[in-house]
C-alpha cells in the first residue's frame, strides 16, 4: 500500500519548478490526491499534468495567501470536493537579501505577509478542519537560516526563525487533538529561484553552485526538490506519528559545519 493512500494534501506553493514542485510530486506518488494551493495558475496546471501523466490525483486551486478570504475559501473547496484535509504543507514562501538597516518598510512588510502570516493563516483554516477529524499533519517549510545565518539575510531569518516558533506552538497546542506540527529547514535547493539569486551574485552560476557544495556542504551534491518532498511524506504519514514539534534540517550537512571546508 502506498505511504499515503487515501490521503487529501494541500500544498501550497506547489508550482513553478521548485520545492513547492518536488513536494507535490513525491505527496502524489505516493498515493496522495494533492490539492495545489497557488497564486501562478500556469505554474500550478503544469504540475498537475504532470502527476496526472503518472497516474496520480491533483487539482489546482486559485489563491493568495495574504488574504484570509482566499485561505479560507481555498480549504473549504478542499474540504468539499474530498471530505477531508489530512496534509497541510507550506511552502509559499518569498526571500530577501538586503542589510537590517538597507531594508524598507515595505520589503519587510511583503515578506512578512507571505512568509509568515500567509502560513499562519494556512494553518489557522487548516486546523479548524483537522480538529473536527481528530487528525491531521502539518509540515512548514522554513530554511537553514532558521538556525544559522549570513550577512544581508537577516529578516529572512527572522521571517523563518518564526515559521519554526509557529510549528511549535501548534504542536503543543493541538497534539492532544491528533494534530501534528513539524518544520523542514532546506538549504540549498537546486531550481530556478535558487539560480536567478545566484545569478545577481555571479555571471558563473553553475561555477558558484559547484564550488557552494564543495565549500559549504558536507555532501558535495545539489539538493534536488525531491529530497524535500521526501522527508515531507514522511513526516505526513503515519511512520512518523510520535513525531512533532522537530525543526528537521535537509542540508547536506551545512549546519553541522563549523566554517567552510576551504
Amino acid at each position: 500500500m502506498p505511504l499515503l493512500d487515501g490521503k487529501v494534501a494541500v500544498v501550497t506553493g506547489g508550482g513553478g519548478s521548485g520545492i513547492g514542485h518536488g513536494i507535490s510530486l513525491v505527496l502524489a506518488k505516493h498515493g496522495a490526491h494533492v490539492a495545489i494551493l497557488e497564486i501562478d495558475l500556469n505554474a500550478a496546471e503544469k504540475v498537475r499534468h504532470q502527476i496526472e501523466a503518472a497516474d496520480g490525483s491533483a487539482t489546482v486551486i486559485h489563491a493568495d495567501i495574504r488574504s484570509s478570504i482566499d485561505v479560507r475559501r481555498a480549504i473549504d473547496m478542499v474540504i468539499e470536493d474530498r471530505e477531508r484535509l489530512d496534509i497541510m504543507v507550506n511552502n509559499a514562501g518569498v526571500g530577501l537579501i538586503r542589510a537590517v538597516a538597507e531594508a524598507s518598510e515595505e520589503e519587510f512588510d511583503q515578506l512578512a505577509a507571505i512568509d509568515l502570516r500567509g502560513m499562519w493563516l494556512c494553518c489557522k483554516y487548516a486546523i479548524l478542519h483537522m480538529r473536527r477529524q481528530k487528525q491531521g499533519s502539518i509540515v512548514n517549510i522554513a530554511s537553514v537560516h532558521s538556525r544559522a545565518t549570513l550577512p544581508q539575510f537577516g529578516i529572512y531569518a527572522a521571517m523563518k526563525a518564526g515559521v519554526t516558533g509557529l510549528t511549535r506552538g501548534i504542536a503543543v497546542q493541538y497534539g492532544p487533538d491528533g494534530i501534528r506540527a513539524n518544520t523542514v529547514s532546506p538549504g540549498l535547493v537546486d531550481g530556478k529561484q535558487t539560480r536567478d539569486i545566484v545569478g545577481k551574485i555571479s555571471d558563473d552560476v553553475e561555477g558558484y553552485l559547484n564550488d557552494f557544495v564543495k565549500r559549504d556542504q558536507a555532501l558535495p551534491q545539489l539538493i534536488q526538490p525531491e529530497d524535500i518532498g521526501n522527508l515531507v511524506a514522511f513526516l505526513a504519514s503515519d511512520h512518523a506519528r510520535m513525531i512533532t514539534g522537530a525543526n528537521i534540517p535537509v542540508d547536506a550537512g551545512m549546519l553541522a559545519q563549523l566554517s567552510s571546508r576551504q
